[in-house]
């Protein structure tokens, strides 16, 4: 047995052609030692596969031409006696029909800056774990349940430039963010796409090299090297990964053998026509693989806190069908997916983004779950949003938009987001869907992110959101810093980094996030006035709060509500512009279906929280 045959055997062959290889990055791709470096491609039905490397700097190339695995006809490798570390290179492939296709490496590390669509030969790595991050990415993510969860959502290329206005890398970013971070009381950031892709207006999401991060923002050692320093920060960090589609461009896993091979063989499943992306064929065992691996690549070698997962509406759901009937292979391959990266890395969140009204996604396999650990409320989101939209003379007739969520809350385990998406092509700024004057729109940004925290679930809010950021997000240059030099932005970072200190201590608004003992309302349908009120828990009862929110434009001087204890409340928190602590007593009138009630000031476009005084007093 030659030295290529020994590091394919027949065992990792069929698994890897049975779905079941997590680690293919291993033996596929391109790998340099001291003196040799080693190529391994799958690509089936084809005459002839070559590898072309190109000299670092020289246009010179030269062409090797690869051969059949022993074992395996549809492997295609070869050993060179040099190492190519850092050479540029990609196949050469003869298709059947006399065609000659290039096409970069599924499983490089590392690929050339745009335009350029190289896969380069990646040099080994030099980075060093140390035992406090490896400790601190055990336990950032423990009890997660239990424990607030704030995620800053980030685009590195448009968060902040260099002074000479390119991209950051990975060590400047660390510099620039975590004190950021830090400052503002996220727990987690989020990062959009790393892995490589060949336009930037993709935002990262139409992938070309799934083991690649992206040569935009450094090295893969300058990656990992901030990915350390927010574990040394504590700061967990969640990649967003694709697993669903790809991208057209030709040079890369589209027609890769001159046919379908990664996108789906059935035309009518195979293309994104909304994305411009084709889908992964996840009845091929070999892509099975090469997902799975991919992954595990993330989690192992970049020591990621879990991942958000994706456009899985292209998994769970059948591609191209307007009713959207569930997709049983899909929803398997993810099973599987979730099975495999909760068994070797159970320390990783795994977050699903658009699975709709896919039942049970956060539960776990063995109870017929899809296996995630939380799932993006979009229809939490999507009402929100249209009722913050609405004219406030108007929103008493839309005010169930505002309580629908808590009938289907407890069925999954949700997240909060106020993604990216919410904030692009036209669909405007946080801060501009709000109706009324600058000032108007400001108090309502607050009680938006007021309701947000006080809401049961995690929490994400998109980059720039947290000081009113103006414009949407249109991929310019880099997030409307200056802004903050003005007072109303300035308050409005300054309210959200307060909020975000309250949310951490107040344990009623994270403990029992996923229980309905967490939540009860006091008063779901005051349309006539716009206001919510409800109570939040944790395990202890001194730590419940009542929680009221006007969605009105009426200040309402005598507002009366009912309270489950007799008892001097403390106003602790208010989105609005009195900030200072007010108690008031309750009385023994019951008021709401609760056997005691209050009377408040409630200021227009406020949420405030309320909390039984600990020192004893009665009313």
């Amino acid at each position: 047995m030659n030295d290529l045959q020994s590091h394919l055997t027949q065992e990792l062959l069929d698994a890897f052609h049975a779905g079941l290889m997590k680690d293919a990055y291993l033996y596929f791709g391109a790998h340099a030692t001291s003196d040799k470096t080693r190529f391994t491609i799958w690509v089936p039905d084809v005459d002839k596969v070559a590898v072309a490397c190109t000299g670092p700097g020289s246009p010179k190339e030269e062409v090797f031409q690869m051969e059949q695995h022993p074992l395996d006809a549809t492997v295609w490798q070869i050993q060179i006696h040099q190492r190519l570390t850092g050479y540029p290179y990609e196949y050469i492939i003869k298709t059947k029909d006399g065609k000659e296709l290039r096409k970069s490496d599924p499983y490089a590390f590392e690929g050339e800056m745009r335009p350029e669509t190289k896969s380069v030969v990646a040099a080994s790595s030099k980075h060093t774990w140390s035992k406090t991050v490896l400790q601190q990415k055990k336990i950032q993510n423990k009890d997660h349940c239990e424990k607030p969860m704030a995620i800053y959502e980030l685009h590195i290329g448009t968060w902040k430039r260099n002074a000479q206005g390119g991209f950051l890398n990975y060590r400047e970013l660390a510099s620039e963010l975590i004190p950021y971070i830090l400052d503002m009381g996220f727990t987690h950031i989020e990062i959009l796409p790393i892995t490589e892709h060949p336009l930037d207006e993709s935002w990262g999401y139409q992938t070309t090299g799934y083991f690649a991060p992206t040569s935009r923002y450094g090295t893969a050692d300058e990656l990992k090297y901030f990915i350390a320093q927010c574990a040394e920060h504590k700061i967990g960090l969640i990649l967003d990964w694709v697993p669903g589609h790809f991208c057209v461009d030709e040079h890369s896993l589209a027609l890769f053998n001159g046919g379908p091979l990664y996108e789906d063989e059935r035309e009518e499943r195979r293309a994104n026509p909304d994305w411009g992306t084709l889908n992964f064929d996840i009845q091929k065992g070999e892509v099975v693989s090469f997902l799975i691996s991919s992954a595990h690549y993330w989690l192992n070698e970049f020591k990621f806190d879990g991942f958000r997962m994706d456009a899985l509406v292209c998994l769970l759901f059948i591609p191209n069908r307007e009713n959207r009937p569930h997709n049983q292979e899909g929803a398997d391959f993810l099973r599987k997916l979730t099975n495999s990266l909760r068994e070797f890395y159970p320390e990783a969140l795994l977050i699903a983004e658009d699975a709709w009204h896919y039942p049970k996604v956060t539960h776990d396999v063995s109870e017929g779950g899809v296996g995630f650990h939380y799932k993006w409320n979009f229809g939490w989101m999507r009402d929100t949003l249209d009722y913050m939209e609405i004219q406030p003379s108007q929103r008493s007739e839309a005010h169930q938009k505002m309580n629908f969520s808590l009938i289907y809350q407890y069925q999954e385990r949700y997240l909060l987001a106020l993604s990216h998406d919410e904030v692009v092509n036209g669909r405007k700024s946080l801060l501009n869907k709000l109706p009324g004057t600058l000032d108007e729109r400001f108090l309502q940004l607050r009680l938006l992110f007021g309701f947000w925290i006080a809401h049961p679930g995690k929490k994400m809010l998109f980059m720039g959101q947290e000081f009113g950021h103006f414009e949407e997000w249109e991929f310019k240059p880099e997030l409307d810093w200056p802004s903050l030099e003005t007072d109303e932005h300035k308050r409005m970072a300054d309210f959200t980094k307060e909020l975000l200190v309250f949310y951490k201590k107040e344990k009623a608004f994270f403990q029992l996030d996923d229980h309905p003992d967490g939540f009860s309302w006091i008063d779901a349908d005051n349309h006539e006035q716009s206001v919510a009120a409800f109570i939040r828990r944790g395990y202890m009862p001194q730590d419940e709060c009542v929680v009221v929110c006007n969605f009105s434009s009426h200040h309402y001087e005598d507002f009366r509500l009912g309270v489950p204890k007799n008892a001097a409340y403390e106003k602790i928190f208010t989105s609005g512009n009195d900030v200072q602590r007010t108690v008031i007593g309750a009385v023994g009138d019951p008021y709401d279906d609760l056997p005691y009630s209050v009377e408040m000031d409630l200021p227009a476009f406020t949420m405030s929280i309320w909390k039984q005084k600990q020192d004893g007093s009665e009313a």
